[in-house]
């Protein structure tokens, strides 16, 4: 998944965007560190990550644990992964932190979408990564809503890039060739 930020992040710089590739790429290793409390199948690990970077001083950082769970921003937040299963006063600090951040910068598209771009094979498609997680995770009335979150992401990017995300993933293709996890 850092490696995919990274080949982005070059290609975006080749078009004309000035980006810092190794901040990209460690925000990109990062941007799921709020694990170490656990696992969970919700966004608490994006709370627990913020809270985490932020005490350390990484604001950009912990910024980046919560957004990467949201690409639709704040908008439909109730699509989020099992938010049911975050307390009250968790779900109202993520509010606040999108409604603060609700213009995502190119890094945090980028991180957002190879967040769903990499699986434990490898690079894969946005569409078998989709699927995957809903075969894990369940899926509700809001999914298709949510899934459009990365598509419009992977659009915007495409069109800064002149060319399809998959063609800066080595070997993506064999991820066609792979079974789904579920």
């Amino acid at each position: 998944m850092a490696k995919a930020t990274e080949n982005i992040l070059l290609e975006l710089n080749k078009n004309g965007h000035d980006l810092n590739v190794d901040l990209g790429y460690n925000a990109a290793l990062l941007h799921d560190i709020g694990r170490y409390k656990g696992f969970t199948k919700s966004v608490i690990h994006s709370y627990d990550g913020y809270i985490y970077m932020k005490e350390k001083g990484f604001t950009g950082n912990a910024i980046i644990c919560v957004t990467h769970s949201f690409p639709c921003k704040n908008e439909h937040i109730e699509n989020a992964a099992e938010w049911h299963l975050v307390p009250g006063y968790m779900k109202d600090q993520l509010i606040e932190i999108l409604n603060e951040n609700s213009d995502y910068d190119f890094y945090n598209k980028v991180i957002t979408l190879c967040d769903a771009l990499a699986d434990a094979e490898g690079f894969t498609t946005l569409e078998k990564r989709l699927v995957s997680v809903g075969l894990r995770h369940g899926t509700n009335s809001h999914t298709s809503l949510h899934w459009k979150g990365f598509y419009s992401i992977k659009k915007e990017l495409e069109k800064h890039l002149n060319k399809s995300i998959y063609k800066l993933l080595p070997n993506v293709e064999k991820s066609i060739y792979t079974n789904i996890d579920y």
